[in-house]
């Protein structure tokens, strides 16, 4: 292990334990509040603790070490499951090769007399007649009566909501389309909800009205018109390349730096938290003392001491020796360096990010003042009023802002197309396997799948149905999701009415 780091794990133990006796030391006799002094030496024995924790955990003996004899073991199981699955593999090769070849034995000739329309085996092949294994189902609709046609109807519907897709999507349902559509729906109305209230409460309630603040909100009203394939694009570059490389394989090698050099960034990160945080509680001006030129000084450098702190911590997550991935073996096959549902959703939440903000700082300015001043008055403090008073006045707005984002995020296609949907994807995004809910995995999505079936299907006018079927279930789904947030709006709104929210 490395000398140095010991030294700098032997000297935050020392400081650990000094600041816990100058901090304990006469404070309990007195029964007085700490001073700010005591704060900052509080704050310097969290982070001397926060280090030592760290220190301890990245330096254990044989934390994270392979050895030759385990290894081998592993390889020897996996050789075993191979052979296994290959063994699955030929059986079941040779089984669908019989059941080719008997279904290549018998043709199925289907012409249209009306249109003279000859129904072939695939486009690709217009000479060849249909396989008996193509036909689903034989009917004559002139013997059926009124009910069973209604009946075969039904029927075709819920086969259409409820099987898979087949023959290049131009055969069978769309429940995999459904059901991606809406879970990404779900999935971004999550990311994003919780996002956009924070920063309207920041933007509102927290930050000091001025130029920064004017800047930012310019910059949010700006995004809400940029164009939705440069999310895509912006998504894909960093959500897919680079936080998902990030997660599969560690840091590069070409960035990693050696231990001690890592270490030292450590050091210097921590220090630099320990002196916003002191800066911080010095600024804090006592019950009746005016703000003075050395408050502002302090609350500024604390301010510029935070924005060093959370970019050192940034640079060590990108040098860190100590990570290598989570999916490092299933390379170079990425897992999450690649399209996935979650880099989809938080693309999306990213797109529709301005449309929250925007709703949710307007219901939040229109909270009665006298509703502010009463919670004040009853001895609240500024959180207590928000999260008892200002959030619950300015909640039918937040879901009015999460209805608009669920609306245009269901309908995004061209993002899509880049981060995440797919023609086909055989396996849906949640599973009886654990982790249950596969975020790494692709999908299908109804707006992709209308641009698909009409501009990439081999037969456009044999896919025409299916085009306006899917785009009517587009529009239910997004209906039905609205409807759904609308009547949790009207079930907030009668709650406020009543007084019992």
């Amino acid at each position: 292990m490395n000398p140095a780091a010991w030294w700098a794990a032997a000297l935050s133990a020392a400081g650990l334990v000094a600041a816990i006796v100058l901090t304990s030391r006469g404070t309990r006799k007195s029964g007085l509040k700490p001073t700010a002094s005591r704060r900052v030496v509080r704050r310097a024995a969290v982070v001397l603790a926060a280090g030592l924790l760290l220190f301890v955990w990245l330096e254990r003996p044989g934390g994270g070490t392979m050895t030759p004899a385990r290894l081998a073991e592993i390889k020897a199981d996996a050789a075993v499951v191979q052979s296994q699955l290959e063994s699955e593999y030929a059986e079941v090769a040779a089984k669908i090769a019989a059941v080719r070849a008997v279904d290549d034995e018998y043709r199925v000739i289907i012409r249209d007399p009306a249109a003279d329309r000859f129904a072939p085996e695939r486009q690709s092949l217009p000479d060849e007649p249909m396989r008996v294994s193509q036909i689903t189902r034989v009917f004559a609709p002139n013997t059926l009566s009124p009910g069973e046609r209604f009946g075969l109807y039904l029927a075709r519907w819920w086969e259409f909501l409820s099987e898979d897709p087949r023959e290049a999507n131009t055969e069978g349902g769309v429940f995999p389309v459904i059901f991606g559509t809406v879970l990404l729906t779900i999935l971004l109305t999550i990311v994003v909800v919780p996002l956009g209230v924070l920063a309207a409460l920041y933007l509102r309630e927290y930050a000091k009205q001025g130029v920064v603040t004017s800047l930012i909100r310019i910059a949010v009203n700006n995004l809400a018109g940029v164009p939705s394939i440069v999310y895509g694009v912006f998504g894909l570059g960093f959500f897919c390349y680079t936080v998902g490389g990030y997660v599969d394989a560690g840091p590069g090698e070409s960035t990693q730096l050696p231990t001690f050099q890592w270490w030292f960034l450590v050091a210097a990160g921590l220090a630099v938290v320990l002196a916003a945080s002191s800066f911080g509680i010095l600024s804090l001006r006592r019950p009746g003392e005016p703000d003075t030129p050395r408050h502002t000084a302090l609350r500024i450098t604390s301010t510029v001491a935070w924005i060093a702190a959370f970019g050192l911590v940034a640079a060590m997550f990108v040098t860190t020796p100590y990570f290598h991935g989570f999916f490092e073996a299933r390379l170079p096959d990425p897992t999450f360096g690649k399209r996935g549902l979650l880099w989809a959703s938080l693309t999306l939440a990213l797109l529709t990010l301005p449309v929250v903000i925007v709703s949710t700082e307007e219901a939040i300015a229109a909270v009665q003042p006298s509703l502010r001043e009463g919670s004040y008055g009853c001895g609240a403090s500024k959180w207590q009023t928000i999260k008892r008073v200002v959030l619950p006045g300015a909640m039918p707005g937040i879901l009015t802002g999460m209805i608009l984002a669920m609306a245009r995020g269901a309908g995004e296609v061209a993002p899509l197309m880049l981060v995440g949907a797919l023609k086909w994807a055989p396996e849906l995004p949640i599973s009886l396997d654990a982790p249950f809910l596969h975020l790494d995995r692709s999908f299908m999505h109804l707006g992709f799948h209308i641009y698909d079936l009409g501009f990439q299907s081999p037969d456009s006018e044999a896919a025409r149905p299916l085009v306006w079927a899917s785009t009517l279930l587009l529009i239910a789904v997004i209906l039905m999701l609205n409807l759904a947030a609308i009547m949790l709006r009207a079930r907030v709104r009668r709650k406020m009415g009543s007084g019992h929210f």
